[in-house]
């Protein structure tokens, strides 16, 4: 055990003495994190933005449009249908409610109007807009209603009646309350920043592991392998140490970046034991991820721009230097098949839903599946002689 302490030890220290290590390690997940959290993160209530194509410019149609709008959760604004295409295929809006010609004729003619919303596929609020929508609809037609049985019983103009009942239901209290739940009160706030910070983290300890597991190439071909092998230590003791290094260089430079997205970005990473059960199991994916690309080339300059090249892209697409909900459908499918991805799946649920190890299982479970078939791969296409 002493032999392999002092291996990890020595590797630990050997890499800290390089002053370009403090820059890879802490200094450009800081700024990576900085400059995408920043172009992501809106200030503001950030509300979603849903526009109205009003075609029947009607007294009705107006009035379903001023019900929408006094929603406090969604921010509805008025447009032409020219514009609402060029929006919504831009994604600068959520989705958009189009208010059919006719729409007053049919209320009056006591027949179904047609309101179509269309929204983008990630858009989780789909449903919760669709029973606005109704909701407004049924206030509508209790007031045109109530207006003919007025109009027919006294012979007068019904728009009075509508008026009165319009204000008994605005000041009326609502059916349906939303109340946003989470396990932790001081986790409802979480912004886009969150997930650049733990992407980024995830993506640079992935580099660095790379980096770190390269001296193995490195000790392979200047023969400081060899001459380890001569010493006392035996090759499972070797391996044993490089392992236990890599595992600590990760846990500090992971422990470390948590700290500074806490002080500078003030961000809150939730369960403390359950960030210790993923931070690990990500290291040991991480580590095996480096031996398993060492398997496959001869030197670790190949291995460097091998890897890195592989990283990029996967994290790319895992949604490490954007959300992956903004990506085709295609990619969102093909995003689970990656680790960062399960790694991003469990700091979501400990930083924004507040959630504790039990919630974290599933990522942590095939964290550790793709750890023991890397480290196996890798293991055995090393060679050291």
């Amino acid at each position: 055990m002493r032999k392999i302490i002092s291996i990890a030890r020595f590797e630990i220290k050997r890499l800290f003495q390089k002053r370009q290590t403090f820059l890879l390690l802490f200094g450009m997940p800081m700024l990576f994190t900085f400059i995408f959290g920043g172009a992501f993160t809106e200030s503001g209530d950030n509300k979603p933005e849903i526009t109205i194509v009003d075609e029947d410019q009607s007294v009705l149609s107006q009035q379903l449009i001023t019900q929408l709008q006094a929603n406090q959760h969604y921010s509805f604004q008025l447009t032409d249908t020219k514009s609402v295409t060029g929006q919504f295929e831009n994604q600068d809006i959520t989705g958009y409610i189009r208010v059919e010609k006719g729409f007053e004729k049919k209320i009056h003619e006591q027949k179904t109007p047609e309101v179509v919303f269309v929204s983008s596929p990630s858009f989780e609020g789909t449903d919760l807009v669709k029973q606005l929508i109704d909701d407004s609809l049924l206030q509508i037609n209790i007031t045109s209603a109530a207006g003919r049985f007025y109009q027919e019983t006294t012979g007068e103009d019904p728009s009075t009646i509508q008026e009165d009942i319009t204000t008994q239901l605005k000041a009326a209290p609502p059916a349906i309350e939303t109340i946003t739940v989470t396990k932790n009160k001081q986790l409802q706030t979480m912004n886009n920043l969150t997930g650049r910070s733990a992407g980024f983290t995830i993506m640079f300890v992935m580099i660095a592991m790379l980096s770190s597991t390269g001296v193995l190439l490195d000790a392979r071909q200047t023969g400081v392998w060899y001459r380890m092998m001569s010493t006392p230590a035996s090759k499972v003791e070797l391996l044993c140490g490089y392992m236990l290094a890599f595992f600590l260089i990760g846990w500090i430079q992971f422990g470390m970046l948590m700290m500074l997205s806490k002080v500078i970005f003030h961000i809150e990473w939730g369960n403390t034991f359950a960030n210790i059960i993923l931070v690990s199991s990500l290291l040991l994916c991480t580590i095996g991820f480096g031996l398993f690309i060492a398997g496959f080339v001869k030197t670790a300059e190949q291995q460097s721009i091998f890897g890195n090249l592989v990283i990029i892209s996967t994290c790319m697409l895992a949604g490490v230097y954007w959300p992956v909900e903004i990506m085709p459908d295609f990619f969102q499918d093909v995003a689970t098949f990656l680790p960062q991805y399960w790694g991003m799946e469990g700091f979501t649920e400990l930083t924004v839903r507040g959630g504790g190890f039990t919630d974290i299982i599933a990522p942590v479970g095939i964290l550790l599946g793709f750890a023991v078939v890397f480290l196996i791969v890798g293991l055995r296409r090393v060679r050291f002689e």
